[in-house]
């Protein structure tokens, strides 16, 4: 085995386990630590929100904006001394706005599907969850779990934008400390698309391969990474920002709303909103010290 295959092999064991393995296994902890309770589902949609909402504004818009600088250069034939600008990382403030647009755009397309019916969707619900159930008052009715399955959509489009550009990183650093970082924060990103999943009744095998599905987006933009040699700043800072729109869109227009309604009056969610926050920002921060 030559010197590059060997390489290409462990970029794609790194992205394996830093995308694929640890987004499964947010779908696992997420699966076996949400109940079915209207309540409980709401708090765990306030958690989800919360993360969602956190991992935007510190991580994904920071990335899309980026940073540069102007620079001072002389035309080597004119003699004439002229400023530009290059952005070092992130597409800037005005692509990262366009794609903030295209990423909210997207939801709404979405849900345009979303008919509000009554109707089964035959092989994604459990047999047992059917409509005998809807007049017990802590059970999600049909509608209800259609519109989660609907609403969960464009979260997992909003992931795999997010996870290609983090699989980039990957592939152009071959970095073990760099997989591990990007390993532990696609964690609650997995669980962030099998508590909706879950919630709309759909089976675990299933939940577990959409989870998969999005990680494998990191192991294709590890790939691409190895294969240019670099991350192309617009491109990456591009797809964080239609990531956060997706993400910002969904929130604000399904799990926010559902995850208040179900949760009640509890007072419980304004400690799940402190822990959403407060574990997010101390990951951030811990294993952005730990890159640096």
């Amino acid at each position: 085995m030559d010197s590059t295959t060997s390489e290409i092999l462990n970029i794609i064991l790194l992205a394996t386990v830093a995308g694929l393995f640890s987004s499964v296994l947010g779908g696992v902890i997420a699966i076996v630590t949400t109940k079915p309770s209207k309540k409980f589902i709401g708090l765990s949609f306030i958690f989800v929100a919360t993360v969602l909402l956190t991992l935007v504004f510190i991580d994904f818009i920071p990335h899309a904006i980026g940073h540069g600088h102007y620079h001072t250069a002389v035309d080597s034939a004119t003699g004439v001394m002229y400023r530009y600008w290059h952005q070092h990382s992130g597409a800037g403030i005005w692509l990262t706005i366009l794609g903030l647009g295209v990423g909210i755009g997207l939801v709404i397309l979405l849900s345009l599907f979303d008919k509000h019916g009554h109707e089964h969707i035959h092989g994604v619900f459990d047999h047992s969850d059917d409509c005998s159930h809807d007049d017990e008052p802590d059970r999600l009715t049909q509608k209800e779990k259609k519109r989660m399955l609907l609403m969960a959509i464009p979260v997992v489009v909003a992931i795999i934008l997010h996870d290609l550009p983090k699989g980039l990183a990957i592939g152009s650093a071959g970095s073990i400390t760099t997989a591990l970082v990007i390993g532990l924060s696609c964690i609650p990103e997995g669980m962030t698309i099998a508590i909706p999943l879950k919630s709309a009744g759909m089976k675990v095998p299933k939940i577990l391969a959409v989870c998969a599905f999005a990680g494998l987006a990191t192991v294709i933009g590890a790939v691409i990474g190895y294969l240019l040699g670099g991350i192309n700043v617009y491109f990456s800072g591009i797809m964080f920002a239609i990531a956060a729109g997706c993400i910002i869109g969904v929130v604000f227009s399904e799990i926010m709303p559902l995850a208040l309604e179900y949760s009640d009056s509890s007072k419980i969610k304004f400690a799940v909103i402190f822990t959403g926050v407060a574990v997010v920002m101390i990951m951030n921060h811990f294993f952005h010290n730990l890159m640096h």
